[in-house]
């Protein structure tokens, strides 16, 4: 194997993963993290080939251009990493891509050897491979998964064949030429970072996938307008704590929730301050409910709240609790918002009422709640 053979097999790898990445951004181009894969896969490629195709001659002009496009293929990397994370513009990458940039230019107008280029270049490297090291160890400590520990993984890869690199053009420059055939180099230059790039565009389209299912697997479940459980996981959520109190015998209380004259609010503000007042509305009963509590949006203006283990008494405090909370919070433009609520308690042993049967008492007296005046509750008897 020699340098021209090493050099395409990386230079192949990065450009396939610069046409996937590509493809990936024209699918979804509101993800500028995809974009700046894309491009970082580009310039290393064409950095690359510009290198092998140099075949160390020279070339003032080619080897800036080379170095500097791979340079830049790292920091957009870490730039689009950073993105993906939903941090803000980091300076610490462009800073060293532009250290770089003046360091290199200085060593070849002082005619310096290609070694010492060599070891500039595995610094530079190594040091943009540490940041972005560090930005997928600080997302993979909030959110550990496969494709964080794949991408740390092929970044530790990459950072091992730049350290052989580094030790080797320290203790034998010779043979660490970037034309050199020397089998440990062509391995740290060329074959170790081919299949650590291969690894960490693989780890990199990971976690992108994952966010998608992530966020796909949310709006299945979640209502987009108030944040809260939708009306199918509300149900699935309903039956299984209905289940739960059969089991232990305890009691369970189903709360229905309708905003007041929503319909004027829509009519006065549009349909802009009725989504408003909603979402608000969401904030509102949550701040109220417990860590075991349950929030949905049944539909409309229409909430369900599920309360685990609160009997009859405990209903009608809570129902209380809701309405006064409501009554004293600011809508700010919106104006005064009050709420009704129905609200139906199932005992606990001996009581076989179903979700259905809950939700239809909880509606049934969020109905009489409407009826006799509204800004109120209404509890159902038994």
């Amino acid at each position: 194997m020699n340098v021209l053979i090493a050099g395409t097999a990386l230079i192949l790898v990065q450009l396939c993963t610069a046409l996937v990445m590509a493809g990936i951004f024209h699918a979804t181009p509101t993800e500028r993290c995809t974009r700046y894969w894309a491009l970082s896969a580009f310039c290393v490629a064409v950095g690359v080939l510009v290198s092998v195709l140099n075949g160390g001659a020279p070339r003032y002009a080619v080897l800036v251009i080379g170095n500097n496009l791979l340079m830049l293929g790292l920091v957009l990397q870490w730039q689009g990493i950073r993105t993906f994370y939903r941090r803000p513009v980091g300076a610490a990458g462009w800073l060293l891509g532009a250290a770089f940039f003046l360091l290199y230019g200085w060593l070849l107008l002082r005619h310096a050897s290609v070694p010492q280029r060599a070891l500039l270049g595995s610094l530079s490297i190594t040091g943009m491979l540490l940041l972005n090291l560090n930005e997928v160890r600080r997302g993979a400590s909030r959110h550990p998964s496969f494709a964080s520990m794949l991408t740390l993984a092929a970044l530790g890869l990459l950072l091992g064949c730049y350290c052989v690199r580094i030790t080797g053009v320290l203790l034998r420059p010779a043979a660490f030429l970037p034309d050199s055939d020397s089998l440990l180099s062509l391995a740290a230059t060329y074959l170790g970072p081919a299949a650590g790039g291969l690894l960490l565009s693989s780890g990199l389209m990971l976690l992108y996938f994952e966010r998608l299912v992530a966020e796909k697997h949310r709006l299945a479940m979640y209502d987009e307008l108030s944040g809260t459980l939708n009306r199918r996981a509300l149900g699935a959520a309903g039956e299984r704590e209905i289940r739960l109190a059969s089991r232990l015998g305890l009691p369970v209380t189903v709360a229905f929730v309708d905003i007041d004259q929503f319909k004027q609010i829509n009519d006065t503000g549009g349909h802009d301050a009725g989504d408003r007042a909603i979402a608000e509305m969401a904030r509102a009963l949550g701040e109220n409910c417990r860590a075991v509590d349950l929030l949905g949006r049944y539909g409309g203006d229409e909430f369900c709240l599920i309360f685990p283990g609160i009997d009859r008494a405990g209903a009608e405090t809570v129902g209380e609790r809701l309405v006064q909370s409501i009554r004293r919070r600011d809508f700010g433009d919106i104006g005064k918002v009050t709420i009704s609520i129905g609200l139906a308690v199932r005992a606990g042993s001996g009581d076989d009422r179903s979700w259905e049967a809950m939700v239809q008492r909880a509606d049934a007296e969020l109905y009489k709640a409407k009826q006799n005046g509204r800004d109120r509750i209404s509890l159902a008897a038994g």
